[in-house]
């Protein structure tokens, strides 16, 4: 009981550092290095390693952090996160049916792509922007392009570091199944 109750504690203190270092550290770097979500990439990381729930609930826990110290709507980036989430989730049940690099590769992005549509779409309705619709700015296709390429670095790295350590993933890249005989 006190291990799983630390387990839990730890895993709360966790994702807060990564969510307290998104907002005071990370967002204050320059050009394509202040585009790096950890949070967003924590959470594709924890949604294909551990599951849903692990990530939803990563997902409350930073999105409170974010909302609580952004000038956004409050909740526009726990709802965001969540959206996010759930959308990869169901991609990855629907379409992605093996535990691949590739699959690990489009659940990022798909997660990147999802949480920067739906936070952009929060805040131009939140804001009323007069210049024009967020999808047709050049600076919202910037951002998605500069933390995709994070997200696939990072998911590079991850991936490859856990073929270390598990046996559950699989390690082969391309699967060829219509080129044997049937």
């Amino acid at each position: 009981m006190i291990a799983q109750v630390a387990r839990i504690a730890l895993f709360s203190i966790l994702i807060s550092l990564a969510a307290i270092a998104q907002i005071s550290a990370i967002l204050v770097w320059p050009g394509f290095f202040g585009e790096v979500n950890l949070v967003l990439i924590i959470l594709a990381i924890l949604l294909f390693f551990r599951g849903l729930k692990p990530a939803l609930i990563a997902a409350i826990i930073s999105g409170f952090w974010l909302d609580l110290f952004s000038f956004n709507l409050f909740g526009s980036n726990t709802f965001s996160f969540l959206a996010a989430i759930l959308i990869a989730d169901k991609i990855s049940l629907t379409w992605l049916t093996n535990r691949s690099f590739y699959s690990f590769l489009i659940i990022n992005i798909i997660t990147v792509l999802s949480f920067n549509f739906f936070s952009g779409l929060l805040f131009y309705f939140s804001n009323f922007e007069a210049s024009g619709f967020f999808i047709f700015r050049s600076s919202f296709w910037l951002s998605v392009a500069y933390q995709s390429i994070w997200s696939l670095i990072a998911s590079f790295l991850t991936f490859n570091l856990s073929l270390l350590v598990t046996k559950k993933l699989e390690p082969v890249f391309l699967e060829t199944g219509f080129l044997e005989k049937k």
